[in-house]
């Protein structure tokens, strides 16, 4: 996945922890001190942050040009020993080839009133750790100022200024968030630009924003009501999808930002005579979608991902196609641009699509172009969307994380388009399998799965990157009630161009314990990739939910047939369970077949993403489930069978 510093996204988080983003934090319950400025909005019973930020103030002068003076000042007292982990150090990142990073001053306010400077010791400049894990492909540098002798209690200050030497590739941009987790009693930005210089902003949620002009210059202040912040939620969408956020940008729109990439990509897309070959060899006779197939899982499999960054302050320019080909690896746009150019040679258009790839769902208020994060390939005639950094996903399918989102497709003049939406049909999973119970309570049982593509690429990395098909049975055998010994058999995972074949065999030895010859067992699950024990972590321990959570649509189907020895009957069985409501639906049954169980369980989440209001609906769904799962039938032995 392709992502983007936060540095270089919201100026009030461009100061950021080597130990935890400002945003994953934990909670706990010291004593806070009193905040003294503005009007706080009181926390939840259960929530205290560990961190306060007094101050965050980012003052952008800007240029004609689009160049740019930043200057931030950054207040956070440390209220617990967590919130001293996480804040005993600032980091900044920076890119030397068209930007300047200067520390102005920075110090430690103890409790007691001692101050205690950060001098040249305490500040360093090292390859950024993106520029590290990807050499070549970005050039960030990042500046961090190690706090001393900090402790609950004291009080942390940075003051920096950053200098855009060049004019940025994609213009002026700017990002406020608020914060999510931590206190907050000043946050606030402002921008000041000349009058001429075409800037847009807007604002969402708790935002005020004003703006005056003078002698030539405008002057725009966004300021964030101060918070207490809120728990975490486990499965949260991003912060950006809810937060209130400002956001400015010179951009216009969306298109013009596929007009950019356009121009900035389309000369390193060149059919060289090395590439043209290699296209025919790939494709064969194949032609149309059979050849763009051929090329993609080429593509896929054989060119490594190295590269986890995409800012715009860097630039936006893949390397050529023949550089990305000789090297065999590249970034997400290197990826898109040797496929592009394989496609051109057998006369398939190609074109790159800028898109958000994780968990943020609406789209940003204003067009900018800190909205995406990534880029994949667009085929126009087959208005189909492809992503060939990933080399488990089969041809055509997109993980729910690219599903349903804005995309900007790369063309002379740019297009904005939508990727297909989730459905449950496209996350389907299904588990057919056979139980044997002997008379001494051990258990046999094989199983076939049915894997839809978006699920299969998952479990094709699972599978890749096992230790053994023994190691990954037994470990979800491990999570059953009747344990277990077995294996998972699977055609090759890394064959994209053929379906995933993937069966398991196991024993559970014990698996059935009678007493006075008879047993009480649940339906054994086997080794279960979707087990419906999973569902517990969308369970709220409230009951409610404040913020919208990523579930995911799926259609999950459990089929199970049961055959017991002679002198063995199951007497009671489950009762049938039929659930729906606006969130999906779960249906179970039970039959008896001569000596056999037959067992059929259905569960269908019906969307990706789901409110706080919506969440009721979906609670009593999955507890449909969960509470049939652990629904049991009896077992016993004939009479003359008793031993």
């Amino acid at each position: 996945m392709i992502l983007w510093l936060r540095t270089a996204l919201r100026p009030v988080l461009l100061v950021l922890l080597l130990v935890a983003p400002a945003r994953a934090q934990e909670m706990a319950t010291p004593q806070e001190p009193p905040v003294t400025a503005g009007t706080i909005v009181p926390p939840s019973p259960k929530h205290v942050a560990h961190v306060r930020v007094d101050r965050a103030v980012t003052v952008f002068t800007v240029n004609a040009d689009g160049t740019y003076t930043e200057t931030a000042e950054l207040d956070h007292t440390l209220l617990t020993q967590r919130g001293v982990a996480q804040r005993d150090r600032a980091a900044v990142t920076f890119y030397s080839r068209s930007q300047r990073l200067e520390v102005l001053e920075a110090w430690v306010d103890q409790p007691d009133g001692t101050r205690l400077p950060v001098g040249p010791e305490g500040r360093f400049t090292r390859p950024s750790a993106a520029s590290q894990g990807a050499p070549g492909f970005t050039g960030s540098q990042t500046t961090t100022v190690v706090f001393p002798q900090v402790r609950p209690g004291s009080r942390t200050h940075i003051k920096y200024r950053r200098i855009q030497t060049t004019p940025p590739l994609l213009g002026f941009n700017a990002w406020s968030e608020g914060e999510l987790e931590n206190a907050a009693v000043e946050d606030r930005l402002v921008i000041d630009a000349p009058a001429g210089l075409p800037l847009y902003w807007k604002s969402r949620g708790s935002v005020t924003v004003t703006e005056t002009s003078e002698a030539g210059r405008r002057r725009i202040e966004a300021v964030i009501a101060p918070s207490s912040g809120q728990a975490p939620e486990r499965d949260a969408v991003a912060s950006s999808d809810f937060q209130p956020i400002f956001l400015a940008s010179t951009l216009p729109d969306l298109a013009s930002l596929g007009a950019i990439y356009y121009r900035q990509s389309q000369e390193r897309a060149v059919v060289t005579p090395e590439i043209a070959t290699l296209a025919a060899r790939i494709v064969g006779e194949r032609t149309g979608l059979d050849a763009a197939r051929a090329i993609y899982d080429w593509v896929s499999v054989n060119i490594r991902y190295v590269a986890v960054y995409l800012n715009p302050d860097d630039g936006w320019v893949p390397h050529e196609a023949a550089e990305v080909l000789r090297n065999g690896y590249g970034d997400c746009k290197d990826h898109t641009v040797l496929m592009q150019t394989l496609l051109a040679a057998r006369g398939i258009v190609g074109q790159a699509a800028l898109i958000h790839w994780g968990n943020r769902y609406n789209d940003l208020p204003l067009a900018h172009p800190f909205q995406f994060n990534h880029a994949i390939i667009y085929l126009p005639d087959y208005d189909l969307f492809l992503n060939p950094t990933n080399p488990y996903a089969p041809f055509g399918s997109l993980d729910r994380t690219l599903s349903g989102k804005t995309v900007v497709i790369a063309t002379g003049t740019g297009r904005v388009l939508r990727t297909p939406a989730s459905t449950p049909a496209s996350y389907r999973y299904a588990i057919a399998s056979r139980v044997g119970i002997d008379d001494e309570g051990n258990i046999d049982g094989s199983a076939g799965y049915v894997l839809s593509p978006n699920v299969d690429t998952g479990f094709r990395s699972w599978l890749a990157n096992a230790s053994s098909p023994r190691d990954l049975a037994e470990r979800l055998l491990l999570g059953t009630p009747e344990g277990g010994f077995g294996s998972l058999q699977a055609s090759d995972p890394r064959d994209l161009g053929t379906p995933l074949a993937v069966t398991a065999t196991w024993r559970s030895p014990h698996g059935v314990t009678f007493r006075d010859g008879a047993a009480a067992i649940t339906i054994p699950a086997g080794p279960d990739i979707k087990p419906v024990y999973g569902l517990r972590r969308y369970l709220s321990a409230s009951g409610s939910r404040h913020t919208p959570m990523l579930v995911g649509a799926t259609d999950l189907s459990w089929t199970t047939t049961i055959s017991l020895p002679a002198g063995l009957t199951a007497t009671t069985l489950p009762a049938p369970v039929t659930v729906r409501t606006p969130a999906g639906h779960y249906t179970a049954r039970y039959e008896r077949a001569g000596a056999q169980v037959l067992v059929q369980r259905n569960l269908v989440i019906a969307q990706d993403v789901f409110q706080p209001a919506e969440y009721p609906d979906l609670e009593r769904l999955l507890y449909a489930a969960l509470d049939d799962a652990r629904a049991t039938m009896t077992l016993a032995r004939a009479e003359v069978g008793i031993r």
